[in-house]
């Protein structure tokens, strides 16, 4: 599908303000392997509909537009897109990233407790101050995304009730892609949180209902995005490959 703003607003449920900003006033970052070949901001699939959709949460929960959409913020993101997708290219490796994350971001740090436990969970340590995402590995993959909160004046308080929305955001959509990719990641040996569960009838069936469960806390701040993805969620167990280990 086309993004448009009237799109993320009717059916994601995003604040209008951003919607029209990702979708219409935000030029596509020049030398970024993100957005390589692109000639719009935002394209089709959760991938980049990620961005929206987090920004809108944060908002929700309470940080000023003006600061959300601030350039040098946005800017900020953007460049670690970059490095992350110089690491998905295989261009460098997982620590060189996060190396080139501690460089970018350390001259703006201002939520210093969870850039330390984002580099230190990411490296494969335990978190000091806050509840990451540490019990299943292939639900944790998207957590780099949480760097962009660490340039803001945020309280400890205010991350920490942050951290399940985010979590009720993020794993869903790192769930549709494990529903759909598995048997490739089965091929590939590639994280996948089916596979993590048992990789069986059994491991499908829970993985649907993490799904479920944090769909039913994103409902209480975005009610229109956690239909539009419970629907989502469902078609995936309608796929080929997964009716054939269900039925």
């Amino acid at each position: 599908m086309v993004v448009t703003s009237r799109k993320l607003q009717d059916n994601l449920g995003v604040n209008n303000k951003i919607a029209d900003y990702f979708a219409n006033e935000r030029a596509v970052p020049s030398n970024n392997l993100f957005w390589k070949n692109k000639r719009i901001y935002l394209s089709a699939g959760f991938g980049f509909l990620t961005i929206p959709l987090t920004f809108d949460l944060i908002h929700k929960l309470g940080v000023p537009l003006e600061i959300l959409l601030a350039d040098e913020h946005v800017s900020l993101m953007e460049e670690g897109f970059n490095q992350l997708k110089c690491y998905e290219n295989e261009t460098i490796s997982f620590n060189e990233f996060l190396q080139q994350c501690k460089i970018l971001l350390a001259p703006s740090i201002r939520q210093k407790k969870l850039a330390s436990d984002l580099f230190t969970t990411l490296s494969g340590g335990t978190p000091q101050y806050f509840h990451l995402e540490t019990k299943h590995k292939a639900l944790a993959r998207s957590d780099s995304f949480l760097f962009t909160l660490v340039d803001l004046d945020l309280s400890d308080e205010w991350v920490t009730n942050f951290l399940p929305y985010w979590y009720a955001l993020a794993r869903p959509i790192l769930l549709l892609d494990d529903f759909k990719d598995l048997t490739e990641d089965r091929r590939t040996k590639d994280e996948n949180t089916i596979i993590e569960l048992g990789n069986n009838k059994q491991a499908i069936e829970a993985a649907f209902e993490l799904g479920r469960q944090d769909l039913e806390k994103l409902k209480t701040i975005n009610p229109q995005l956690a239909k539009y993805m419970q629907y989502d969620l469902e078609d995936a167990l309608l796929y080929e490959h997964i009716q054939a280990e269900i039925n």
